[in-house]
């Protein structure tokens, strides 16, 4: 730790962070009033509650049983027996236990030791281990931050830290996450002095350092133990041993040991041992060996010591194996289990954005990752004294952030870490900038260290103002708790006691009615009640009533006091008539009193029911919920048991996460017709079961229209969002109240719904409660559901989700495809150039005459090698251009349409015409001296074009000799294309579907087809021949280019210009033009062989028939010239004119031999999104 001016006014601020971390994760300890909400808390605390630290003076008496007297503490050998120690979960009736055993040891002794083992106090203590668990990692941190970068750092780290709202949050549950943290910062401590550890003896230099490099043979053990980095090594190797005890992830940092003297040889002993030790290095590195054994032993030891549980004997318990076996499965989203189907479909960069916007809080995530990346530059520059905590930073994070369940809680051990980068970019910002002298700015004299001064102020207020807010959760009654007491107010119970008072309004006090009883004639049935409000008594309602005679019929309530049962206090009548009503629980029943009855708190009253029909039933409303996974509401509080008699005990559980299938459906009809309310917990099922509506298709639809969330709208972002009033449900059911518990500083409220969904469900969720309404039509609801193909349900785990595809269009998507026009909208007969194929042939010859010339000087500047030679790839950069602008803007939401690929085409035009005007001297020039190259480039792709214009001319049919081949499917292909609005393209053989299919030289070939507004058969036969003339071309590039710059690096020398002009058939020309016909024509010769091959084979034994067909197909494969072949080979000459045309380039600049160099291009793009067969 370095020595600092008033060391002392730094350690008292420490100690007023310490207070105000611990205000902040104390306070509000008891949250839930003892309610388990935390579904790990509450199996951790069942697991405390039933674990024992003590054992009995008599053997034989266990340890439950024994009286307090003969209790003793248990010995070392009880503990680590594992078959018989009562602090081994699996001794105690827990076959599954997977958490570490240090952390339940730990509490457990201390609640013993302290008398806090009561039932009730179990948890609390054990929220407030953790708590202080945290303020002991504040304390680690204070002392790493302030050993590497001075105390200024190790305070402000430490204040960041026990602002983090993660650290806060987890300190008011209990689980292992705190205590873990705990011994990992303890193990960094460690790491860190093992790299800081000054090793200099008396002051003997060279020798004292040769020293820390080898040890002595002689007493071998005693100077290992005496060397200065072995106590380190120990003690690293004890913390990560308890770290894993308290969760068995935390083995990954055994990395950090070898990382540390790693970076200690690279601060500190890298020079030393190249310059003047080079015999001493084996002896060195036998050392780090020796360090990285004894570290690994003493984890080990301190493993077995506080995790004694995974061990039988010294091997591996198998029924731990197995434990974490399966707890791993659940873990990677293998396990096919409802609460992993949050994690689908989640970005590697979910972790990321939920620690910085939630877990630290926006202000304070900015300035950490800003510290992480000035500390990874200046590793990078060679400052190496960072690279252990920013290395570890960095692996944890990136490690955490690629696992399928990336939530922010597992972080934790990298919060601290982040916090002290914050605080060390505070610090550091001022020297970023240096004087003339080389001395760093200071915080007096610089504008910088004014801005690091407001730019940490500024940080430490605003992240201090989201700690305080998500801090006041605690301090609320939890939503739960306040949902569950406005049900026993509002949700009509089978009995209702109306109590007013001039201080609390009206209080309504549900008792509770045997579910199934039935009240005989004659025979009154009593229900004893001690009031929980004072007031008056004047009204008693019951929820729904039936009675079976066919004829109204009078219902008595008599009100006594227990103390008096002879004593009438209030009586009441009224008659009950269920044969207007068609709930079969009969109607709503309201007795007014003839006296007004005080209500004292602590006295019982009896209220008498009797009935003068055939059998009276009574019963309250019926509440829904969704699933067993998740609470269901109400709780019982308040001395209130909901389903014991107050509200129907019918199976009224949605069970959302059943497999879809018409059982549910007739489930979800069944149960919402009986349901007077539907109760939404938690965001637990609405925000996972709609991230897989494949799977779950009539679950998010329920959810979509319970709500009424309009069509298109983000189902999780309207309950998000949702208050009464917002939205009208479509299920017969209304939002009727929310219950939330948003952090909150002042007037100022931050709806935290958005965050992962861990970072609200456990402590502050949003509460939803629906209420039935007369618009509840059962058939119309059964109606709405089977519009749900229960046939296409899609059962997978939720990591395959990932890269799950229906092939299906989304519904917006497949609108708008159907709304891109007929294809008589998009090609008309009556246009001349679809009337009179000549004209047809000279606007598209024209157009990629055209599209060339714009291209050229495009491709000119993007290929600086080819000069004025370029022209001849004018035609294919254009295509390539102007197509893939078009279908990128189709593939990111811009139409695809005529407007579209004429602006793609103007900006092509402007572009062009920009560097025409930049550039016009340069190209006058290529004109003027190279003009009869021009005119050989467009004789050239003219005769082409003419010599496979006239090959259709004399075959048109594209008909496969056998049953079509790939054409019909290949030309269904390029008219979806041409009709399509967006991209992928539509599937024209599976409806509602896209192309899943390399589709990407339809585009090609179809966006000039579209443009033009060309029939798609007339258009076939112009796009054959500009392929053909195109790959001619492609060919006489490539030539040309390859010669040219042979001969430049042949004679050291660009040719001269004046050789050029003297003849149109120079070397380089004749290359060119014999690269197309070898190519186009001579290649195609092939077919000739093919031919007489065929027909030899023809007269083979035994072979007729084979060969015939053998040869029919080769027959119709060379044929095919429209084959996908002739798409890719023209943007593959573009890509190999590419590299010869950068290979000229080079060689005129530096007159050297250079290999032929590729560049990245749109045809790059254009041949790898093809194939050739």
């Amino acid at each position: 730790m370095t020595n600092e001016k008033h060391s002392w006014l730094y350690d008292i601020l420490f100690v007023l962070v310490l207070l105000m971390a611990g205000i902040l994760r104390f306070a509000g300890y008891d949250w839930g009033e003892g309610y388990h909400q935390h579904p790990d808390e509450l199996f951790l605390t069942g697991v405390l509650d039933n674990l024992r630290a003590h054992a009995c003076e008599d053997p034989s008496i266990p340890v439950d049983v024994c009286p307090p007297e003969s209790k003793r503490w248990m010995t070392v050998g009880e503990y680590l027996d594992s078959a018989t120690s009562t602090l081994n979960p699996y001794v105690r009736g827990f076959g599954f236990f997977v958490y570490g055993n240090l952390p339940m040891t730990v509490t457990r002794v201390l609640m013993e030791a302290t008398g806090n083992d009561d039932l009730g106090a179990s948890k609390f203590f054990a929220r407030q281990m953790s708590a202080t668990m945290d303020l002991l990692t504040i304390f680690l941190l204070y002392l790493i931050a302030s050993r590497l970068y001075g105390r200024k750092v190790g305070l402000f780290a430490a204040a960041f830290s026990s602002l983090a709202v993660m650290q806060i949050q987890q300190s008011h549950f209990f689980t292992s996450d705190l205590f873990v943290n705990l011994f990992m910062f303890l193990a960094l401590l460690f790491a860190v002095g093992i790299v800081e550890k000054r090793l200099e003896v008396g002051g003997q230099g060279e020798d004292a350092q040769s020293a820390t490099r080898q040890l002595p043979i002689t007493n071998f053990p005693i100077a290992l133990l005496k060397h200065p980095l072995f106590l380190p090594t120990i003690g690293f190797g004890f913390a990560l041993g308890m770290a894993m005890a308290s969760k068995i992830n935390a083995a990954a940092m055994a990395i950090v040991l070898p990382f540390a003297l790693f970076v200690r040889w690279l601060i500190h002993d890298r020079r030393k041992l190249i310059t003047d030790h080079r015999s001493l290095i084996t002896d060195y590195w036998s050392l780090i060996a020796i360090f990285l054994v004894t570290g690994g032993l003493a984890t080990f030891i301190s493993f077995r010591i506080f995790q004694p549980y995974a061990f039988d004997g010294l091997m591996l318990d198998p029924q731990w194996v197995k434990g974490i076996s399966e707890q791993r499965l659940q873990a990677t989203g293998t396990a096919d289990l409802p609460w992993n189907l949050q994690w689908a479909r989640r970005s590697n960069l979910f972790s990321f954005q939920n620690l910085t916007v939630w877990g630290l809080g926006l202000p304070l995530g900015i300035l950490a990752w800003a510290g992480f990346l000035l500390m990874g530059w200046r590793i990078v520059r060679g400052e190496y004294k960072h690279l252990l905590l920013w290395g570890w930073t960095a692996f944890y994070f990136t490690w955490q952030s690629l696992q399928f369940n990336a939530t922010m809680r597992y972080q934790l051990p990298i919060y601290p870490l982040l916090c002290m980068m914050a605080a060390w970019f505070v610090f550091e910002l001022p020297r970023l900038r240096k004087t003339t002298d080389d001395r760093p700015q200071t915080m007096v004299n610089r504008p910088l260290s004014i801005v690091a001064f407001v730019l940490g102020a500024i940080v430490l207020i605003l992240t201090a103002a989201w700690a305080f807010a998500f801090q006041s959760i605690y301090l609320r009654s939890e939503p739960r708790m306040a949902a569950s007491r406005w049900m026993f107010q509002n949700v009509p119970a089978a009995v209702n006691l109306s109590i007013q008072s001039e201080e609390n309004g009206t209080y309504n006090q549900p008792l509770a009615f045997p579910s199934g009883l039935v009240v005989a004639p004659g025979t009154p049935i009593t229900l004893t009640f001690s009031p929980n409000r004072e007031g008056v008594l004047s009204e008693v309602t019951f929820g729904y009533a039936r009675d079976a005679s066919e004829t109204p019929a009078p219902v008595n309530v008599t009100l006594y006091s227990a103390s008096q049962p002879d004593l009438a206090l209030a009586r009441a009548s009224t008659l009950l008539d269920t044969t207007r009503t068609a709930d079969p629980r009969g109607a709503p029943l309201t007795f007014t009193l003839d006296n007004v009855v005080p209500m004292v708190n602590g006295q019982q009253y009896v209220l008498s029911i009797e009935t003068f029909g055939s059998g009276l039933t009574i019963t309250g409303s019926a509440v829904a919920n969704e699933t067993d996974y998740d609470w269901g509401l109400p709780f019982r509080i308040d001395g209130y048991d909901p389903y014991g008699g107050l509200y129907s005990n019918e199976d009224l559980v949605l069970q959302v996460y059943w497999v879809e299938d018409a059982n549910k459906l007739n489930r979800y009809v069944d149960i919402l017709s009986k349901a007077d309310y539907i109760v939404v917990p938690t965001n637990h099922q609405y925000g996972q079961i709609t991230r897989v509506p494949e799977r779950y298709p009539l679950t998010t639809l329920y959810y979509r229209e319970l709500l009424g969330c309009p069509e298109g709208e983000d189902i999780i972002e309207c309950y998000r969002v949702a208050e009464p009033g917002m939205y009208k449900g479509r299920l017969g059911f209304e939002l009727e109240a929310v219950f939330t518990s948003y952090p909150t500083l002042g007037p100022i409220v931050i709806n935290d719904q958005s965050a992962e969904e861990a970072f609200t469900f456990y402590d502050h969720p949003k509460v939803m409660i629906f209420k039935k309404t007369d618009d509840f039509d059962a058939e119309s609801l059964r109606a709405l559901f089977n519009t749900v193909d229960l046939t296409q349900v899609v059962q997978l785990p939720p990591k395959e989700f990932d890269n799950f595809k229906n092939l299906m269009l989304p519904e917006a998507r497949l609108a708008s495809q159907r709304a891109g026009g007929t294809w008589s909208d998009l090609f008309d007969y009556d246009w001349i150039h679809n009337k009179v194929p000549v004209v047809g042939v000279l606007v598209w010859y024209l157009f990629i005459f055209v599209l060339g010339v714009f291209a050229y000087p495009i491709v000119r500047l993007a290929l600086p090698g080819l000069r004025q030679y370029a022209y001849a790839l004018g035609r294919i950069g254009g295509l390539v251009l102007l197509v893939w602008l078009a279908w990128m803007g189709g593939s990111l939401g811009a139409p695809y349409t005529r407007v579209s690929i004429g602006a793609a085409l103007a900006l092509i035009a402007v572009t062009a015409a920009a560097l025409w005007m930049k550039r016009r001297d340069e190209f006058k020039a290529d004109w003027n001296s190279n003009r009869r190259f021009f005119v050989m480039v467009e004789i050239v792709f003219l005769v082409f074009f003419i010599i496979d214009l006239l090959i259709r001319l004399g075959n048109a049919d594209m008909w496969h000799p056998s049953k079509g081949g790939e054409r019909p499917m290949d030309f269904s292909y390029f008219n979806a294309v041409l009709k399509s609005t967006s991209f992928p393209p539509y599937d024209p053989w599976y409806a509602g579907g896209y192309i899943n299919y390399y589709y990407y030289g339809f585009v090609l070939a179809g966006t000039p087809v579209k443009l033009l507004g060309i029939v798609p058969s007339i258009a076939h036969n112009f796009i054959l021949p500009t392929w053909f003339a195109l790959v001619a071309m492609g060919a006489f590039a490539i030539g040309y280019a390859a010669v040219e710059s042979h001969r430049s690096q042949v004679e050291g020398r660009r040719l001269q210009v004046e050789n050029e002009q003297t003849s149109t058939f120079n070397l380089q020309l004749v290359a060119g033009v014999a690269a197309s016909f070898l190519t186009v024509l001579l290649g195609n010769l092939g077919t000739i062989q093919l031919v007489f091959n065929a027909i030899q084979r023809i007269a083979a034994p035994g072979g007729v028939i084979p060969a015939e067909a053998d040869m029919l197909q080769r027959w119709a494969g060379r044929s095919g010239v429209c084959g996908r072949c002739s798409h890719r080979a023209r943007f593959c000459q573009l890509d190999e004119a590419t590299g010869t045309g950068s290979q000229a380039a080079s060689s005129r600049r530096d007159r050297a031999t250079r290999s032929p160099s590729s560049r990245c291009s749109p045809s790059c793009t254009a041949t790898c999104t093809r194939t050739c067969w």
